[in-house]
């Protein structure tokens, strides 16, 4: 139990230190150079020396009790700061999967209409296109069964006289990277979750929200650590950006502040759209992979492939008649 505990202190002090008091210290330095510096010498290093050599020379840099009074209050300002970025980050994270808050939900409103109508513009494109490609196949094999097909000159319908067009997998694609199904968030994150319950809905019949605490009991060890993994790499993303957007305030004084709050967002975000989209589909493999051993554990025959008719019974029966 002594090395347990000893092994726990060990690591709580590691991500104390490297989630909170790391970062939180380079904030705190960054803010106070950049008030030092200011905006008309942005990087005059021999000013802020100065300011540093001035500093040093004071009596009270020479106490012991001073300096240990300063570096405490020193970790104990970049450990809040930390904790204001882990809770800014929460926050982050919601606004990203699209659960915003009542005073935005006009304008999040607006912005799934928008998107709505965008995807189903596309959809209708790529549907067209399919049918388009359907009624070409059709006519070019009653085509080539004509008793003539091979002597006369090339008609229109020839594929190397058809105008250039996107291919059907091009507008398909077109078509996911707005949403892999109908939108109903503002954002792309949010949707591609919702995307993942509503793909399994259509292929199984099951009610995801239902199926998951009991399907999550019967995964293996190596299919909840890659879950987590993702999971805590959305987790992670979301804190980043919230640093990303505490450096807009030293930005204020110290104008170079604002390109590490376009960097730190921009990679933030770009791993966040990584972390839900592997996420999304670890989710639907778990079912994929899955699924019978849910009905089977809850007593639905389910000798072959998982298929609609299993997944409804899965739902009522995880529903409880709700």
């Amino acid at each position: 139990m002594t090395a347990f505990l000893a092994t726990l202190g060990g690591k709580l002090a590691d991500t104390w230190l490297s989630l909170l008091v790391l970062p939180g210290l380079l904030y705190l330095a960054v803010s106070a150079a950049g008030s030092v510096l200011g905006h008309r010498t942005p990087f005059e290093h021999g000013l802020l020396i100065e300011r540093i050599d001035t500093m040093a020379k004071t009596p009270a840099t020479h106490s012991p009790g001073t300096v240990a009074l300063v570096a405490a209050l020193i970790l104990a300002a970049s450990a809040g700061v930390g904790r204001l970025a882990g809770a800014l980050g929460g926050g982050v994270e919601r606004g990203w999967l699209g659960d915003w808050p009542r005073p935005l939900r006009p304008a999040a409103r607006a912005l799934t209409r928008r998107r709505t109508r965008r995807w189903s513009a596309a959809d209708a494109r790529y549907r067209q296109a399919l049918t388009t490609r359907a009624l070409r196949v059709s006519a070019d094999t009653r085509a080539s069964h004509a008793p003539d097909a091979s002597d006369g000159p090339p008609t229109l319908d020839d594929p190397a006289d058809r105008p250039t067009a996107p291919t059907t997998a091009e507008l398909g694609e077109a078509r996911n990277l707005i949403a892999l199904a109908r939108p109903a968030r503002p954002t792309w994150m949010g949707d591609r979750l919702l995307a993942a319950d509503a793909r399994i809905h259509r292929s199984y019949a099951i009610d995801l929200t239902s199926a998951w605490p009991r399907l999550w009991l019967l995964l293996p060890d190596t299919a909840h650590g890659e879950i987590k993994a993702a999971r805590t790499a959305l987790t992670g993303a979301a804190r980043r950006a919230a640093w990303g957007l505490l450096y807009v305030l030293p930005a204020l004084w110290w104008w170079p502040a604002a390109l590490i709050v376009a960097v730190t967002w921009t990679g933030a975000w770009r791993q966040a759209r990584l972390a839900v989209h592997e996420f999304a589909e670890l989710v639907e493999a778990a079912v994929d992979l899955h699924g019978r051993d849910l009905a089977t554990a809850l007593g639905i025959p389910c000798e072959e492939r998982l298929t609609a008719a299993e997944g409804r019974e899965i739902t009522r029966t995880l529903r409880k008649g709700a």
